[in-house]
């Protein structure tokens, strides 16, 4: 692999140094694959050790592993905490947790993070590599003048060295594996602690963006973000459908979203799927643009590019789904014994809604692995700025050949004290396949409706 960064990096910049107007320059493209991982990740630790250098993650899998199984496994199950913050020490640690972390001390004195040593576990393979240094270098691998959409990338980090929130964005959105088949559930905790299974589904997603043998911008290669989600469960809901395609040019072209329901029997377009409205296939307690923590078209917010910093957060947890739902869910947050947290670096964006839009959120704060660029942290406030949404993913990289991870998350709802744990793979009926390639025809509407009746 380094000699195809280094063959890469010298072949790129010859063409870099006569461009105006390239991502980035001769210089900060000599800092991918040497000093940066190709994808942009700082390759040394920080200061103290607390976050040791990357040296290539999770590539292999954990002893004991069983393929057939089609469950990530936990390296790290044996593992203890090295301390714990709550609200009787959170003050020594502020400087390390987001302002949702502390809210969620502040409200309830048993809240709690259990930090764990800090691996850095994410792999990407050569091919996914050797895209992100072409992208970075490629001056056609741009956003559109208003940062919505993205053009002429293709197979990896379009942005390594981001200089702007819009780009930085775009890496979150673009990475992912290819192809990913799960089924999982989603449980609501309302006020009074009472937990409702809100849906169990069969979730298809793919990115054709990054399979390589898919032409770019043309046929599914328009899009770089097809998802279908078949509810099996509870029994009223069951047979429902919903198809999104995300396309990669978001500045001129529109989301594409169909919906089957088993009442009606038929296949609607629905176009009214995005931005704040609430997804009532989850009871209307997550926003059509929060999934993934963000998704959709970015023409509502102002996005800003803060910069690098250290915190704690989940990741690596892959006991959570090795757990009952009865022993995740507590009656006001998420056991805490079942989530692992670690030093990460992240890069901090922040989204201000535009004058003139309309948005429930008037800001939002994105907390983006520096490794991944999954969004690990995300944060709503309204109008009067109070904090009134806060969300953390449970990251669990894949060790299986591909490249990102799946997750699910944690959307805690402070103005109605209520959360909603998404993407949990059940011990008993969940499963994750990442191998293989989804039948395209998963990924029509016309096929949506002859499936769905039940």
């Amino acid at each position: 692999m380094k000699l195809s960064i280094k063959a890469i990096v010298a072949a790129v910049a010859l063409g870099v140094a006569g461009t105006a107007w390239a991502q980035v320059s001769p210089e900060e493209l000599e800092q991918l694959g040497t000093t940066l991982t190709p994808w942009g990740a700082e390759i040394a630790g920080n200061a103290d050790g607390s976050i040791p250098a990357y040296t290539g993650g999770l590539s292999g899998a954990p002893a004991g592993y069983d393929s057939a199984s089609r469950r990530l496994l936990d390296p790290f199950k044996d593992e203890k905490p090295l301390f714990s913050i709550d609200a009787k020490n959170m003050a020594q640690y502020a400087d390390k947790l987001t302002d949702g972390a502390q809210e969620l001390m502040k409200r309830w004195p048993d809240f709690r993070i259990d930090v764990y040593p800090t691996h850095r576990t994410i792999f990407q393979t050569e091919e996914r590599a050797d895209a992100a240094l072409k992208n970075a270098a490629n001056p056609e691998c741009k956003t559109s003048e208003d940062g919505v959409g993205v053009r002429g990338c293709w197979g990896g980090t379009p942005f390594p060295i981001p200089k702007t929130g819009y780009q930085a964005m775009w890496n979150a959105m673009l990475r992912g594996d290819a192809y990913v088949e799960r089924r999982f559930q989603n449980h609501l905790i309302d006020a009074s602690g009472t937990r409702t299974l809100v849906n169990d589904s069969v979730g298809y997603v793919e990115y054709p963006y990054l399979d390589q043998a898919q032409k770019p911008y043309e046929g599914r290669g328009i899009y770089y973000w097809r998802y279908r989600n078949d509810t099996l469960a509870p029994t009223r809901d069951a047979g429902q459908r919903n198809l999104l395609l995300y396309p990669l040019e978001f500045d001129r072209l529109d989301s594409r979203v169909w919906s089957y329901t088993t009442g009606q029997r038929r296949t609607r377009l629905a176009p009214e799927f995005s931005y704040d409205t609430p997804s009532a296939s989850l009871a209307g307690a997550l926003f059509y643009d929060e999934l993934s923590l963000f998704s959709g078209r970015m023409d509502r917010f102002d996005f800003e590019l803060v910069g690098k910093k250290e915190i704690y957060i989940p990741y690596n947890t892959y006991r959570i789904d090795y757990t009952p739902v009865s022993e995740v869910t507590g009656p006001k947050f998420i056991n805490p014994d079942v989530l692992r947290w670690e030093l990460h670096r992240v890069w901090e964006v922040k989204a201000t809604r535009k004058a003139g839009k309309r948005h429930v959120a008037a800001e939002r704060t994105f907390y983006l692995d520096e490794d991944s660029w999954a969004i690990l942290s995300a944060e709503g406030k309204d109008d009067t700025g109070k904090l009134f949404r806060v969300a953390f993913a449970h990251i669990q990289p894949n060790f299986q050949g591909s490249a990102i991870v799946g997750s699910g998350a944690g959307f805690y709802d402070l103005t109605k004290g209520q959360y909603l744990l998404t993407g949990y793979v059940d011990p008993k009926s969940g499963y994750v396949k990442i191998d293989g390639k989804n039948d395209d025809r998963l990924y029509r509407s016309e096929s949506m409706a002859g499936s769905g009746v039940r």
